[in-house]
């Protein structure tokens, strides 16, 4: 049988059987989405997801620690394993730690509403064990909420955070575009996703903090611009 047609009755079955994907901020399918913070103020917040990584997230903890920046790390379960002194020192260092899935499976979007809500919580669990915090903020893979995702949102309790700016760096090949995109299209109030996996990223953030900052702009902690608690009280 053709790719193609193959290709077909994937997309069919995604549209409609699954009943539709959509991002976070759209509300489609789930509608207390956090994307970005309610102000005029010239004040931003950093978000990273995809972590932790052995090479590029230390690197990306110097930078924030030179400018004396909190940011937020959506982490993916799996990735602990191995890492998990990165993990300690981001809760050492006060950075918000966010909920990511266990998996970031490429077959996310085809788990059930019970296997998804099982993958989130493992990932509260294994971290809550290192670092004696419980997460709450929840990040979906892909940012991705269809009826299942939002099912599972339900059962764990988690508060899904999304973004208001995208840098795209993981498919970025450029670092003046991505500089000239982040100082162009940044807004006030804007939650700025980055991923702290990427060498792009973690090669530019030092100028992107830098430009952001010479036009006036500040960076704060994803929970206060949100205005939300990140962790549950034990």
């Amino acid at each position: 049988m053709p790719w193609l047609f193959y290709l077909v009755l994937v997309s069919v079955y995604l549209g409609v059987s699954v009943g539709m994907a959509f991002v976070p901020s759209s509300g489609f399918h789930y509608s207390e989405v956090y994307s970005n913070g309610k102000t005029e103020k010239k004040i931003l917040s950093l978000t990273f997801d995809d972590g932790p990584d052995a090479e590029t997230t230390p690197q990306i903890l110097d930078i924030l620690a030179k400018f004396e920046i909190k940011a937020a790390f959506f982490i993916i379960g799996r990735k602990i394993s191995g890492n998990e002194e990165i993990l300690k020192k981001l809760a050492a260092e006060s950075h918000i730690i966010g909920n990511h899935s266990w998996s970031h499976s490429y077959l996310w979007d085809l788990y059930s509403s019970l296997r998804m809500a099982d993958d989130i919580e493992r990932n509260i669990l294994e971290t809550e064990r290192i670092t004696g915090k419980r997460m709450k903020f929840f990040r979906p893979p892909y940012g991705v909420i269809n009826p299942m995702v939002a099912k599972a949102i339900h059962k764990t309790g988690v508060k899904v955070v999304a973004w208001s700016f995208r840098s795209f760096d993981t498919t970025a090949t450029n670092p003046s575009s991505l500089l000239n995109k982040a100082i162009t299209k940044t807004k006030p109030g804007d939650i700025m996703l980055f991923h702290d996996s990427s060498v792009l990223t973690a090669g530019i953030l030092e100028k992107i903090i830098v430009s952001l900052q010479e036009r006036g702009f500040s960076f704060i902690p994803l929970d206060e611009i949100l205005k939300l608690q990140a962790y549950e009280n034990r």
